[in-house]
């Protein structure tokens, strides 16, 4: 009997925003995709530099972002963790009951070579990557064993197989929280990129500020 399946879009989420949320509504629709699940990180590795605001606070902002797209829920599974939140050891965790697909971006992408055990992450999902908006992969330049399992589709199904590096088509949305939080310190509040909601809770906690 075959595992169920799980898609898991990891992130930072500091804070989650428009360019979180709307491509993964966009890929349910045009790829049939089910359910998505979304892993705030407890610290990300690749961003010891840049320490974000409380775990709690993070989830909580993420709930409200997430609070009207049912099919979009919230695992606090990183959070809980002792240590930093390498990504093998969290699929290693789900893929023991699921059959995986893990979502990430292009600039993900990019820079997968880079990351904790990446090749045994193959081994454990099925990947697949996001378009983002001013990046395109120099694919020339990343290990054989990863561009040799790359494909793009331009529809759905996208059918799940361990190792597979699949790339979709969708509209291109032009926001990173780091243009979210420069945004926030310039004391813009009423930022279009980040629900009402949101927008609130980060003002009644003073969050992003100098």
């Amino acid at each position: 009997m075959h595992k169920p399946l799980l898609y898991l879009f990891g992130g930072s989420f500091n804070p989650p925003h428009r360019g979180h949320i709307e491509p993964l509504l966009a890929l349910q629709q045009q790829y049939g995709v089910g359910n998505i699940t979304l892993l705030p990180n407890h610290i990300s590795p690749l961003k010891l530099d840049q320490p974000p605001v409380s775990n709690a606070h993070r989830l909580a902002m993420l709930q409200l972002c997430t609070a009207e797209f049912p099919s979009l829920t919230i695992s606090d599974y990183e959070l809980t963790q002792p240590e930093t939140s390498f990504t093998f050891n969290t699929l290693l965790h789900f893929s023991e009951h699921y059959r995986v697909f893990f979502i990430i971006g292009e600039d993900s992408l990019q820079s997968f070579d880079k990351w904790h055990r990446y090749a045994d992450i193959m081994q454990l999902c099925h990947i697949i990557v996001l378009p983002r908006d001013q990046v395109q992969t120099k694919v020339g330049t990343l290990p054989k064993k990863i561009v040799q399992n790359i494909n793009t589709l331009t529809q759905g199904p996208i059918h799940h197989k361990i190792g597979c590096i699949t790339r979709v088509i969708l509209p291109r949305v032009n926001i990173s929280s780091t243009q979210c939080r420069l945004e926030l310190l310039n004391r813009d509040i009423e930022s279009q990129f980040i629900t009402p909601s949101v927008l609130n809770y980060i003002r009644i906690h003073h969050l992003f500020a100098n």
